[in-house]
């Protein structure tokens, strides 16, 4: 009675990257559905409740594009014969030399798929058969993520870094959409629509070191995605404000450039002071609504589409000015620290014409919410009225205005937020067109 729905699904699949013994794997799901509106006590309430249906699917899936994707063999070590790197010389004069071998991967037999178990439970609803909803709420366990060995003890010789199937994660969310369309009469009609998603996911194995004396170092239990980085004091002030805080390992550095944390209290600020700084460089919301709507022959529609909870890095390298003949920017040249102006919250550190290494450290300094909300199309139509176009021999004529990327909303104003760290990058264009289209 069209009321449970099951399907089956399974691949057998191999790939030529692994062993013959780890080659295959065999990746299931099953997908179920219960349409409980076209029970017999439902009928009451489908006047309300037009459909009303479950769903839920379980499965296995295997991923075999993994680590490098040059790599075509992972498990085939990767020997040169002929490496004049590291040769050796000898002789009287110690002109007579021969290459050496060197080895850039070692044999792994046992690297496999990555599997990933994915589960989603949801539903599917209309009201008065004008509003549909949909709404599911899914679930992922990753297990076997490619990963390089955190601590190889120097003792066992070994030119390259192993890799093995050690990672894990799991990640989580919900996703729900809305449609919406109404006819008032014949010369009036409306539809709507918008969508939600949040996704977020976390490491639960991670291939790296106890981290016993430094645990804000660990990537086990963090998110997906999170950045690490050091927090920016502020600007050395002056001379004295540098010769009595704590050591920065990250080249030279002096009056005008960026002071960071000292987070373990060595009195040495180095990689060991990185904590994870901002939101997931990925954003863990997408949203997106529009609406269009109809009246006799004018017609209007728009379209928003937005993110939350990310962070990006403004990239010092990229906009730093008299570097590589790099253009000055506005936001620089209006806020910078100088011998005149000894503003040690200034945007920019201390002007100089080569690469500061000690300001170019990922830090909160240069951290960015990437939040955006963009009315990324709009149109408005004219469609001719029958009578007009049968006149001149027409089957119809429409007249439009439309436009793309139109507006921003974004507490980040000196460039286009979506362009993250690469302010001098080519930005997102807003497009304005003008069109007609015709039907013989």
């Amino acid at each position: 009675d069209t009321r449970y729905f099951l399907e089956l699904n399974f691949g057998y699949n191999g790939s030529e990257r692994f062993n013959r013994d780890h080659r295959f794997g065999f990746f299931p799901s099953i997908a179920g559905g219960y349409l409980v509106s076209n029970e017999a006590f439902f009928e009451p309430l489908k006047k309300v409740i037009s459909q009303l249906k479950l769903k839920a699917t379980y499965g296995l899936v295997g991923n075999d594009e993994i680590g490098n994707p040059n790599d075509r063999f992972f498990y085939l070590s990767e020997v040169n014969m002929n490496n004049s790197g590291r040769g050796y010389a000898f002789g009287d004069e110690r002109g007579y030399s021969k290459s050496g071998v060197s080895i850039s991967r070692y044999a792994d037999p046992l690297i496999t798929w990555e599997k990933s178990y994915k589960q989603n439970y949801g539903i599917e609803l209309s009201l008065l058969k004008k509003v549909d909803i949909q709404a599911d709420y899914f679930q992922e366990h990753r297990t076997n993520i490619l990963q390089r060995r955190s601590y190889i003890p120097a003792t066992m010789g070994l030119q390259a870094t192993p890799q093995a199937n050690v990672g894990e994660a799991s990640g989580k969310g919900f996703e729900i959409s809305l449609n919406y369309k109404q006819t008032v009469n014949k010369d009036l009609w409306a539809t709507a629509m918008g969508n939600f998603t949040y996704a977020t996911a976390k490491y639960l194995v991670y291939e790296e070191p106890a981290y016993e004396d430094t645990p804000w170092l660990r990537r086990e239990g963090q998110k997906v995605g999170q950045a690490w980085g050091l927090v920016a004091e502020r600007l050395f002030i002056d001379t004295y404000d540098v010769i009595n805080s704590p050591l920065q390992e990250f080249g030279a550095y002096s009056a005008g450039d960026i002071k960071y944390k000292d987070i373990n209290k060595d009195g040495i600020i180095n990689s060991y002071d990185q904590v994870p700084i901002g939101f997931p460089t990925t954003p863990e919301i997408i949203y997106g609504f529009g609406a269009s709507f109809g009246y006799k022959f004018l017609d209007f529609s728009f379209f928003f589409q937005g993110s939350g909870r990310s962070s990006f890095f403004i990239s010092p390298s990229s906009i730093t000015p008299f570097v590589n003949n790099q253009s000055l920017l506005q936001m620089i040249a209006d806020s910078y620290w100088s011998e005149d102006n000894r503003n040690s919250y200034a945007f920019w550190p201390r002007l100089s014409d080569y690469t500061m290494d000690n300001n170019n450290q990922q830090s909160t300094h240069w951290m960015r919410d990437g939040s955006f909300l963009r009315l990324k199309t709009a149109e408005l139509g004219y469609t001719f009225p029958k009578t007009w176009t049968d006149r001149i021999y027409l089957q119809n004529a429409r007249i439009y205005l439309s436009g793309s990327n139109l507006f921003l909303l974004s507490s980040f104003k000196d460039w286009d937020v979506e362009m993250a760290g690469n302010g001098l990058g080519y930005p997102l264009q807003r497009v304005v067109n003008i069109g007609l289209n015709i039907n013989f």
